[in-house]
């Protein structure tokens, strides 16, 4: 199904009316000025001078207070505002015009001569042909200028048919002059309408396709920064804020092969929260996620420069990357880490260890080769974390990529 954008009727009414007005703000007074001087050329040696002039004053005086009355219409909006006065404005103009126009050929007919009259009748007719260009998009206002001018010229010729030799002839030539122009205004006219309408639906199908385009540009905005947001939401742990681990799988690559490319060092600190599990049975799981909570917040301290980072590896294991970082500032900031989770002071009264949380970590410095895996690395993280635990707990033991121990977890 074709889109199609219906116009109310009065807004197109405006529309035609701001054409017309527009059209007849220079052509259809400069039409009204062409008359005057032919006029006025055509009866200048018949008619005394003072009247000729009197006349000629008081149209250009009509016809230039219309075009200021235009413009101030057009600056207001009042032809969409005020429309139907404006609309009464017009024909009351039209009418004014076309009586003037009769009534000056009537007031003439006892100073000019059958040649000159005829001409004046002429340039009348004239006039009525060149305005339907401009003033036919409102048909009402021009049939009302045609009736009044030619119509009521038709008619006083028709009445003194006697008077002058040629009178009937030209009451006939202007009434099928009228019948020409009445039928042809129908066509122009219609033919107007369907442009204005036309160009108005464009115009609005342009609008509402500019405000949907803009509709989808938000749209599409807002699902990419939903997509981000998942994205970043698959990578982060809900509970802690820290990276989870498909959010290290997704960077880990790129920073390990960054430090292998400069063969700078890296180093890797696993953590895990000594006698969780016994803390969890006796205090509940909501106070054990708090625990979490606040162990992150000490590591989250820790990684602060670029391509840093904290992460939860699952349940209570964590883990710190420092890329560019020897083994003894790894051990710097490992001891940082536990003394700052025991400064937390969390009672654990059922730990074996200490009255307060404590953390057993795992630290592992290199210089990776190219044939390293992350995995190799975690592992001996891993491996020298397990020693911590099964060493007493609450320490910290520095792991060797050497080294390949397997052993079992215990809590």
């Amino acid at each position: 199904m074709l889109y199609q954008r219906r116009i109310p009727d009065n807004q197109i009414v405006s529309a035609k009316l701001e054409l017309q007005l527009r059209g007849g703000r220079y052509a259809g007074v400069g039409t009204q000025l062409l008359g005057i001087l032919s006029l006025g050329s055509a009866s200048f040696y018949a008619v005394e001078p003072l009247y000729l002039v009197s006349w000629a004053v008081s149209l250009l005086v009509i016809n230039l207070w219309w075009s200021r009355r235009i413009n101030q219409t057009l600056l207001t909006n009042r032809h969409f505002s005020q429309r139907p006065t404006v609309l009464n404005e017009l024909v009351a103009y039209s009418v004014i015009t076309g009586a003037v126009w009769s009534a000056t050929i009537i007031g003439l007919d006892a100073y000019l001569s059958n040649l000159v009259f005829y001409l004046c009748v002429m340039c009348v007719a004239i006039i009525a042909v060149v305005n339907i260009s401009v003033s036919v998009v409102i048909r009402g206002a021009y049939l009302a200028q045609l009736v009044f001018s030619l119509g009521v010229i038709a008619i006083w010729l028709a009445w003194h048919v006697d008077q002058r030799p040629f009178n009937a002839g030209f009451a006939l030539l202007l009434a099928a002059l009228m019948v020409f122009l009445i039928i042809t205004s129908e066509w122009m006219s219609k033919s107007f309408s369907e442009m204005v309408e036309t160009s108005l639906e464009r115009a609005a199908m342009s609008k509402d396709l500019s405000s949907l385009t803009e509709s989808l540009k938000t749209r599409n905005l807002q699902l990419q920064d939903a997509r981000k947001q998942l994205a970043e939401q698959a990578t982060i742990d809900e509970m802690t804020g820290l990276r989870n681990r498909r959010g290290v799988n997704i960077i880990i690559n790129d920073e390990l092969g960054r430090m292998k490319r400069a063969q700078l060092p890296v180093s890797l600190i696993v953590l895990d929260v000594d006698h969780f599990k016994t803390y969890n049975d006796n205090y509940g799981h909501p106070a054990g996620d708090q625990v979490l909570q606040r162990i992150a917040t000490v590591m989250l301290e820790m990684t602060n420069r670029s391509g840093e980072f904290a992460a939860r590896m699952g349940g209570e294991e964590f883990a710190m990357f420092f890329p560019t970082m020897k083994l003894a500032a790894a051990l710097e900031v490992a001891e940082r880490v536990r003394e700052g989770v025991l400064n937390l002071r969390i009672p654990h009264e059922k730990s074996l260890t200490s009255e307060f949380v404590t953390v057993s970590i795992g630290v592992v410095s290199c210089v990776p080769e190219w044939e390293l895996e992350f995995d190799e690395l975690l592992q001996a993280a891993d491996d020298a974390l397990y020693e911590s635990k099964t060493s007493g707990r609450n320490r910290i033991t520095a792991g060797d990529l050497s080294t390949d121990q397997e052993s079992e977890r215990t809590d």
